[in-house]
C-alpha cells in the first residue's frame, strides 16, 4: 500500500512537471514579431525624417504604409486557421495584454490626429511599446526585452524633451533599433540555438 502511494506521488509530480514544461514550451518568443514590427517602425520613422528634410508634403507616407500593413497582418491573424492547443492561464492573460496594447495604440493614434499632436503622441507610443516589452520580457525571462523596454522609455522622455518633430523621428528610429530590433535578433538567435539542441 505504501509503495502504491509512493508511485502515485511520483506519478503526480511527473505529471505536474510535464504540465510546467508544456506551459513553458507554449509561451516562447522566436523574436520574429519584434524584428518585423521594429523594422517597419524604424523605416517609417526614418522616411518621415527624410521627407521633412526634403520639404515633402507627404511626410507621413511611411506611417500610412505601416498602418495599412498592420491592419492586413491583424486581419490575417484573425482569419488564419488556429492550431488547436490547450490554453493556459498565461496564454489567456497574454491575449488580454495584446488586446489592451492594440486598443491603447489606436487611441494614441486617434489622439495624435485629434488633439495631442505628433510631438507628444510618438512619445506615448514608445511608452506603450516599452510596457509590452517589459511584460513579455518578464514572462519569458528575457533580459534583452527588458533592457529594450528601458530604452523605449528613455526614448519617450527624449521625445517629450525635444521640441522639433523631425528629430523625434530620429529618436524613434534609434529607440526602436536598440529596443526592438536588437532584442529581436537576440531572441531569434536563441530560438535557432534551442531548436538545434532539441533536434
Amino acid at each position: 500500500m505504501q509503495n502504491d502511494q509512493q508511485l502515485t506521488n511520483e506519478k503526480s509530480l511527473e505529471i505536474i512537471q510535464q504540465m510546467i514544461n508544456q506551459a513553458k514550451a507554449n509561451f516562447t518568443d522566436s523574436g520574429l514579431s519584434w524584428l518585423l514590427w521594429g523594422t517597419m517602425i524604424f523605416l517609417a520613422s526614418l522616411s518621415t525624417y527624410f521627407f521633412i528634410d526634403l520639404g515633402s508634403e507627404t511626410i507621413f507616407l511611411g506611417w500610412n504604409i505601416f498602418g495599412g500593413v498592420t491592419i492586413l497582418l491583424l486581419l490575417y491573424d484573425v482569419v488564419k486557421p488556429k492550431r488547436k492547443k490547450v490554453k493556459t492561464y498565461v496564454d489567456e492573460l497574454m491575449r488580454m495584454v495584446h488586446i489592451g496594447f492594440f486598443v491603447c495604440i489606436f487611441i494614441i493614434i486617434f489622439s495624435i490626429n485629434e488633439s495631442v499632436g505628433p510631438n507628444n503622441g510618438f512619445g506615448f507610443l514608445l511608452m506603450i511599446f516599452a510596457f509590452l516589452m517589459l511584460i513579455k520580457g518578464g514572462a519569458i525571462k528575457s533580459k534583452a526585452l527588458m533592457v529594450g523596454a528601458v530604452v523605449n522609455w528613455a526614448g519617450a522622455i527624449a521625445i517629450f524633451i525635444n521640441k522639433e518633430f523631425k528629430y523625434d523621428m530620429l529618436i524613434m528610429a534609434a529607440a526602436v533599433l536598440v529596443g526592438y530590433i536588437i532584442p529581436g535578433l537576440i531572441l531569434w538567435a536563441e530560438h535557432k540555438g534551442s531548436n538545434k539542441i532539441s533536434k
